[in-house]
């Protein structure tokens, strides 16, 4: 592992694609959404809480009731069926009451559609600033025509999507105090970069951009934190380096074992993955008790 504190390094200059307010919006959000499949109330609630809490942002709580054709076909063992419309309602009412009680302003919202066309278009028509919502225990991946939730909601927003890991627990510490920026090659990474440099501001945090590189056998030199500057966003780079503590690590192995052992062996609260070759996905924010072991 390679790990460079940033000086400056003269690059081209790279014009923004978002706007100051824009970035402001992301990382103090006046609405949340909070996508529930009901059974992931006890993780994933207490995280919509503190994050709604430190902006005081209101909350939508969204339950796909949706049943494709495809997952018809099977049959799910009794404690994994999806509840009727009516216990659905009568959970998502209970729900928001909870909120209510606790202060918030909460709107919940059943869904009949497909999840990868309602939500985009629910994000769009209430003005939703951040999405949440939990990693599927058991993804169903017996069929590429369906892709779990959280792959869905990506390829259609254009707003930060907080994905709570699968073994999390809720934090308890309030604000962010290391957060990293994972970036590829491939990575598209303006905007992520921008989103992450503001929101390590805003929670004075420490801003670490991470890249893995593939074991390399063909003799060819392997990348350095300064060759990972050079392909940085000049501007945008510059910005994060004056506004919060910067730092550039340099992996080799496999990328997602090598960004989970990253973030545990240094404590990371947040990361941020950008989505190579995508220009809407913003981003992908993973929760802070992300269980990275």
């Amino acid at each position: 592992m390679q790990v460079f504190r940033s000086t400056a390094i003269l690059a081209p200059y790279s014009r923004r694609s978002v706007s100051a307010k824009t970035l402001r919006m992301w990382c103090a959000p006046e609405i949340i959404l909070g996508v529930t499949t009901l059974s992931d109330e006890q993780t994933l609630l207490p995280h919509i809480i503190n994050q709604a809490r430190q902006s005081g942002a209101k909350i939508i709580l969204a339950h796909s009731h949706y049943e494709p054709s495809t997952r018809k076909c099977g049959r799910p063992s009794p404690e994994r069926a999806s509840p009727s419309i009516r216990e659905a309602r009568e959970a998502m009412d209970r729900i928001a009451r909870q909120l209510r009680w606790l202060g918030f302003t909460c709107e919940p919202v059943l869904l009949s559609g497909p999840p990868e066309l309602e939500i985009p278009r629910l994000v769009r028509s209430c003005g939703v600033d951040r999405v949440l919502l939990k990693l599927e225990e058991d993804p169903d991946l017996a069929t590429k025509a369906i892709l779990p939730i959280p792959e869905q909601v990506l390829r259609g927003v254009d707003v930060p999507v907080c994905a709570i890991g699968r073994n999390s627990i809720h934090a308890s510490r309030a604000a962010a105090r290391n957060i990293t920026l994972a970036v590829s090659a491939e990575s598209r990474c303006e905007v992520p970069l921008s989103f992450a440099c503001r929101l390590a501001q805003e929670n004075r945090a420490k801003l670490n951009v991470l890249h893995v590189f593939e074991s390399r056998s063909d003799g060819e030199v392997p990348p350095t934190p300064q060759g990972v500057i050079a392909n940085l966003p000049f501007t945008t780079w510059r910005e994060a380096e004056l506004f919060c503590p910067t730092e550039v690590t340099v992996r080799e192995g496999e990328p997602v074992e090598q960004i989970l052992h990253h973030c545990a062996s240094t404590q990371q609260d947040l990361i941020v993955l950008c989505s190579p070759g995508n220009t809407r996905s913003a981003s992908l924010m993973a929760a802070r008790s992300l269980s990275f072991g």
